[in-house]
């Protein structure tokens, strides 16, 4: 075998060495990534401070799920909002007046309570001054903040415009917010 042939020879095996190569590198890659999270689970399980720092900064933060409806209009038109009406979030509100950072409704008792605009749950539970609160991600960016209601649906659930996502008694909050800043509303 001369050298030229031997050369020849070594660049007809390159190829698929360099496949090899990445998939050793794909799989070293995940190899790492589950070893990563094993260690995560396991210092999890044996203090409770770590634990309860990836509860709060991992699993309890809320993600921007609106960027990627936007992404996704921008290139189809499958989430895209027909009209810009928004439906009334109770049928039977008797008064309404302001409230903090929101409204304050008064309503019959057990009143259906339903989604203004469509958008992703999440957050179920006590927040100060509004009870019972149910936080929905708006598809436009917004927070809807829904205060005093017994949620019947769960977190992380799609929610379309007009869903009843619970029940409240007498009164409930509604807080809308851009930015962490409340956003002024009517109080019709």
């Amino acid at each position: 075998m001369t050298y030229e042939e031997y050369k020849s020879s070594k660049n007809k095996i390159k190829p698929s060495s360099e496949k090899k190569s990445v998939l050793k590198t794909l799989l070293n890659k995940l190899f790492t990534i589950i070893i990563f999270c094993m260690l995560v689970i396991i210092i999890s399980n044996h203090s409770p401070k770590f634990k309860s720092f990836i509860v709060d900064k991992v699993l309890n933060s809320t993600m921007d799920f609106s960027f990627v409806n936007k992404l996704i209009n921008k290139t189809t038109s499958v989430f895209e909002n027909k009209s810009n009406d928004t439906v009334p979030v109770s049928k039977e509100i008797t008064e309404s007046v302001k409230y903090k950072d929101g409204i304050k409704y008064i309503i019959s008792e057990n009143e259906k309570i339903l989604v203004k605009d469509s958008g992703i749950v999440t957050f179920i539970g006590e927040k100060e001054g509004y009870k019972n609160t149910i936080i929905v991600q708006q598809s436009n960016g917004y927070y809807a903040w829904y205060g005093n209601v017994k949620e019947s649906i769960k977190l992380y659930d799609y929610v379309e415009k007009g869903t009843e996502i619970g029940t409240a008694s007498d009164e409930y909050y509604y807080v809308l917010l851009k930015d962490d800043k409340p956003v002024r509303l009517d109080e019709n």
